[in-house]
């Protein structure tokens, strides 16, 4: 599968633009399968009056106008966005099939600091789902710090990671480390679409990319600012490797707990 990121240093201005702003920032990778953008790429990230605003419901008309987007071009679609669901508001991740069908709706479940705990309820679950008979993890963020989920997702047959972000320029270690890390830790794929903003309340690293489970990145954005990549997922070779290193396979995870003595 050719997973295509985009990597976004603005956001709509008002949720009539939602929709045209996806479709012009989809343009440039029309041979990705599956498209990934950034946490709250609709909306922004800097701006608690603006995600209010901007805030949709997972069954509302823009989304479903978003899920014609997919089906009219033909592409999965996974991106970030302020759900509305009565009263609360969540840091979401939506997953749309080329046929225009919602796959999955993952809440972030690890908010980072006073600032997404103010704005934010935390979600209460994880979420995987299947496209072209291939497994993809669902992560934003802060939970990517959190090397439960990850396993978890990897021992129910993870194929790729996507984990969508705001990570800012003070935490480069986490594209260059973190991200390697959790592929290689779990015979996986990662696919991390960060923001690349440069100025603003919360300049961000950018550093975009696909790594495979070797740890090693397919193609990566050096920096922060605004650019797309693409990167080829492949069954075989994840087979190959966990052949190789069955790291997975051999986990003793029934033993992997402390008896206080």
């Amino acid at each position: 599968m050719r997973i295509g990121l985009v990597q976004v240093a603005d956001a709509p201005a008002t949720p009539q633009d939602m929709v045209p702003w996806l479709a012009a920032a989809l343009n440039p990778l029309p041979n990705a399968q599956l498209i990934l953008l950034p946490e709250l790429a609709l909306c922004g990230y800097d701006c608690p009056q603006k995600i209010n605003q901007m805030a949709i419901s997972v069954d509302s008309k823009t989304m479903r106008h978003i899920a014609m987007l997919a089906r009219e071009r033909g592409q999965a679609l996974v991106f970030g966005y302020a759900e509305r669901a009565g009263e609360r508001l969540y840091n979401a991740m939506c997953a749309i099939s080329a046929q225009g069908e919602i796959l999955a709706n993952y809440r972030k479940t690890h908010l980072w600091s006073g600032y997404e705990s103010a704005l934010f309820t935390p979600g209460e679950c994880l979420q995987i789902f299947t496209l072209q008979g291939m497994r993809f993890g669902m992560a934003i963020c802060y939970d990517l710090d959190f090397p439960e989920i990850s396993r978890l997702y990897a021992q129910h047959g993870m194929t790729c990671l996507l984990c969508i972000s705001a990570t800012t320029r003070d935490y480069a270690l986490i594209p260059q480390q973190l991200v390697p890390a959790r592929a290689y830790e779990n015979g996986c794929f990662v696919a991390f679409a960060n923001r690349g903003e440069l100025q603003g309340n919360i300049p961000c690293v950018g550093m975009s990319r696909v790594v495979g489970p070797d740890g090693q990145p397919l193609a990566a954005l050096p920096g922060a600012g605004t650019g797309t990549l693409s990167a080829t997922v492949e069954r075989a070779v994840l087979r190959q490797w966990r052949k190789r290193h069955p790291a997975l396979a051999e986990s003793r995870h029934r033993l992997y707990r402390l008896t206080d003595h």
